[in-house]
């Protein structure tokens, strides 16, 4: 099959290409099912394959690309077997712990913050340490050694920061939980993130058990990065958190607005090290390097060729592992030293092949790393160039030799070079954009319609103003000369800034656009990117603006069968309670999630994600049930990017939570009620305005009403209110849903409310096993004793119902219930409390 080895007329190893893709496409394939297969039957399937093959002696040399596609599936299914077997038992959450640690990471460091109730979210301090063992006079459970560990330590005081380092030794008091996150569609899945880096367990300090003791500082490229980080913090220039994003890939100081500007733009990417900071360094030490050797050769007499590339290969590794190697750099680092390779043995090797082993060789040290935003931009984004700049196919006539006619009839259409590069320049931002889009559109559901135009102007300005002279800086930062250069660089960092800001508002930016839900649409547009991508000249390709349409189609009214009928999903977001209802004609938020400790915001992180996925251009209503930071913790993480028309919330919290906007607000009270479009929102509590609106029995108190169907929402409300409900409203029609109140507390969900209501459904918003115990088993065999259908979010994660018209039972769908393997087979893992905690 000498096909699968060279293609005539072209010098490219399609060979090995071809089995790089295999591999990597194994492994995307093995990762991509529901469960992992048996390693038993992986290999009997491969076998069975082989002995076919075996039987036709034509297609015997196909069994190389059977053993790349076994290689693949193999590693994939040994790493992530490996992955879900190195994490906490479940019977051990929640297990506290006496382990020596050794920081393996950059400490991510969150200053205090406010909120929006004037008080303050405390500073925390985020890293992975490697245990290096556990005392022995414990007596508890040994936590093996080179276990990872994702570990929070809150309010860490001013003396023990400054030891607080990467490499860094440790005796912690720890209390460690399984790996385990929220659970939505279209938001960050940090189960998988955490799967992907092989986190045996998450967990905090806890300093009230035992006096952290610090054991010693070690030496590594981790404390390297930290050493930099904390000298480019302390230099007296501007822009100090861009500098050390730029140049170590930290990006723990970056402030809200400066991320949220960067993704309006379409800019964000400039801050993720790539090709340009890798190719940076290694063209600086390839120049570098034939200084030197040149220089040993009039000494000597023989010049080391071998220096430049040696310097060159060793730089760019060094340089991608004080970045923290993300997946970017490692894409850019291994094509980088492929090129390198090639041409310091004179051998023509083309950047498909470097590709296809940049992907291979990231899957191997990440099997799941295509599951990442980072994965699908870096890649997509270079192979839109490569495709695009591929060439133009000659349909016509070719002369056999431009000797048989003049330079002018053979290049009739010569310009400029500084044309050329302009004409490139614009071509290769148009390629990229086109690239990104499908990624854009699938991750963060919308894209930067200015991003081109964007990036036209600040990928030159970064390439060729800042980040030289900021590695020059680096390179002479003890000198005055390097303080010299960070000041130049963070004075052209801030007027970035600042003309990005200024173009924000004159241009259009950021753009909400869903990807299509079908995946066969999915594919269609896919299709159609990968189509315009292909080399100028190729026939149909301008067909492949038509295959684009998926892309579009959410936006058309009348083209959006999923946005018919009445949908409401109680949105995984710990323990907390964030709730999403719409239909076609009005789109409806009740609570916004939890304000974390650490900064974590549910409002910006899981319900704006799940309102941009739903098509929301706009967001009709804000309902706060009350101030808790549980359910009200969220709504600036949603004002930030839905404005809302009408703002709803008890007493006089609608005014707080309104601040100087000017959103209309309204106070619920008991027998008012609302029209939003086709949905009907009749308040049931409280009974009046004079109060604060953040005591649980505050709780605005929802009956929500699209056709026949019936949603009871009830905040926090405790058994108190639930009587003066039953007695308040007699006659009342059973519901289809019921939100159970205080997530489940024994506090709450009272034999009079199950009696009044009469529940179908009932859905608890908890956290999986949290402190509070919510919800308590005696509540939830309240429900199954009336016989009503139980949803609990720490289970089965968002859990979205659909009503049709004309249809009575709603279509039910499970966040857990996706075909991801490290969902599967947990069903032990039960959310229910252990207890009633005192703090109810």
């Amino acid at each position: 099959m000498p096909y699968l080895w060279r293609v005539s007329g072209e010098k490219q190893l399609w060979g090995p290409t071809l089995l790089l893709w295999l591999f990597s496409l194994s492994i995307i394939g093995l990762g991509c099912l529901p469960e992992l297969p048996e390693t038993g039957l992986l290999l009997g399937a491969y076998v069975a394959l082989a002995l076919v093959l075996l039987i036709w002696p034509r297609y015997r040399p196909a069994l190389i690309l059977l053993a790349a596609s076994l290689a693949g599936a193999g590693w994939g299914l040994w790493s992530n077997q490996k992955a879900l077997q190195q994490r906490l038992p479940i019977e051990r959450h929640g297990s506290d712990h006496l382990l020596r640690v050794q920081i393996v990471s950059l400490p991510e460091i969150r200053s205090s913050t406010g909120d929006q109730w004037g008080g303050s979210v405390a500073g925390s301090v985020r890293f992975q340490a490697v245990v290096l063992g556990t005392p022995a006079d414990t007596g508890r459970s040994p936590v093996a050694a080179g276990s990872l560990l994702y570990l929070t330590w809150y309010r860490v005081d001013a003396d023990t920061l400054p030891r607080l380092r990467g490499d860094s030794r440790w005796l912690l008091p720890v209390r460690l939980m399984r790996p385990r996150g929220s659970v939505n569609p279209h938001s960050f899945d940090f189960e998988q993130w955490l799967l992907q880096r092989g986190i045996y367990a998450t967990g905090y300090v806890r300093p009230g058990d035992a006096t952290p003791l610090w054991l010693g500082q070690g030496t590594g490229i981790v404390s390297l990065r930290g050493v930099l980080r904390d000298r480019l913090h302390a230099l007296p220039v501007g822009r100090t958190a861009l500098i050390s994003a730029l140049l170590l890939g930290d990006r723990s100081g970056l402030v809200q607005a400066d991320r949220d500007l960067l993704k309006r733009t379409g800019t964000a990417h400039l801050l993720a090290i790539s090709g340009l900071h890798v190719g940076m360094v290694a063209g600086f030490l390839l120049l570098f390097g034939h200084g030197i050797a040149r220089g040993a050769g009039i000494l000597t007499g023989t010049t080391p060729a071998v220096l430049p590339v040696v310097l060159a290969l060793a730089g760019t590794l060094i340089y991608t592992l004080l970045a923290g190697a993300p997946l970017s750099a490692q894409r850019a680092l291994v094509m980088t030293w492929v090129l390198l390779l090639g041409w310091h043995w004179r051998r023509r090797i083309g950047a498909g092949i470097a590709f296809a082993l940049a992907l291979a060789l990231v899957l191997v040290l990440q099997p799941l790393a295509f599951y990442a935003v980072g994965f699908w931009l870096s890649f997509s984004a270079v192979a839109a160039l490569l495709l695009g700049f591929r060439g133009r196919l000659a349909l016509g006539p070719v002369p056999v030799s431009t000797s048989q006619v003049s330079e002018a009839e053979a290049y009739p259409a010569m310009q400029p070079l500084w044309l050329t590069h302009i004409l490139q320049l614009l071509r290769s931002q148009w390629l990229v954009a086109l690239g990104l889009i499908l990624p854009s559109a699938v991750f963060f559901s919308g894209f930067s319609a200015g991003g081109m135009l964007f990036n036209l102007v600040a990928i030159p300005w970064l390439g060729v103003l800042i980040l030289p002279v900021l590695m020059l800086g680096a390179l002479l930062m003890e000198t005055g000369l390097g303080l010299l250069c960070f000041r130049f660089a963070g004075w052209q960092l801030d007027l970035l800034i600042r003309c990005l800001e200024t173009v924000d508002r004159l241009l259009p930016s950021w753009q909400t656009l869903a990807a299509p839900h079908d995946p066969v649409l999915l594919a269609v547009a896919a299709l159609g990117v990968l189509v315009l991508l292909l080399p100028r000249g190729w026939p149909g390709r301008k067909l492949g603006w038509l295959f684009l349409l998926p892309l579009l189609q959410p936006l058309l009214p009348l083209s959006m069968p999923e946005r018919q009928g009445f949908h409401f999903t109680a949105l995984d977001v710990g323990q907390g309670l964030a709730l999403v209802f719409y239909s076609s004609q009005a789109h409806v938020v009740y609570d916004a999630g939890p304000l974390s400790s650490t900064g974590w915001n549910a409002g910006s992180a899981i319900v704006v994600p799940h309102l941009a996925a739903a098509r929301a251009t706009t967001l009709n209503a804000l309902i706060v049930s009350h101030g808790d930071r549980d359910h009200a913790g969220g709504v600036q993480g949603v004002l930030k990017t839905f404005l809302p028309e009408r703002l709803f919330a008890p007493g006089r919290l609608v005014f707080k939570l309104a601040g100087n906007s000017s959103v209309p607000t309204e106070p619920c009270v008991a027998g008012r009620s609302v029209s939003i479009g086709d949905i009907t929102i009749d308040w049931l509590w409280p009974q009046g305005e004079a109060l604060s609106g953040t005591e649980n029995d505050h709780s605005c108190v929802a009956l929500v009403q699209w056709r026949e169907v019936r949603l009871l929402l009830t905040g926090d409300i405790s058994s108190a209110v639930e009587s003066h409900l039953q007695q308040r409203y007699p006659d009342f029609p059973p519901v289809d849903l019921l939100v159970a109140p205080h997530h489940g507390s024994r506090t709450s969900s009272s034999t009079s409310l199950l009696v009044w209501s009469k529940p179908k459904r009932v859905v608890f918003s908890a956290g999986f096993r949290h402190h509070f115990g919510h919800p308590h088993a005696e509540v939830v065999e309240r429900y199954r004793t009336m016989g009503t259908q139980i949803f609990n979010t720490a289970q089965s994660g968002a859990v979205a119902f659909t009503w049709r018209e004309g249809i009575g039972q709603p279509q039910v769908n499970l966040a857990r219930s996706a075909a991801r393997f490290w969902y599967a087979g947990h069903s032990d893992e039960t959310g229910h409390g252990r207890g009633l905690s005192r703090r109810e």
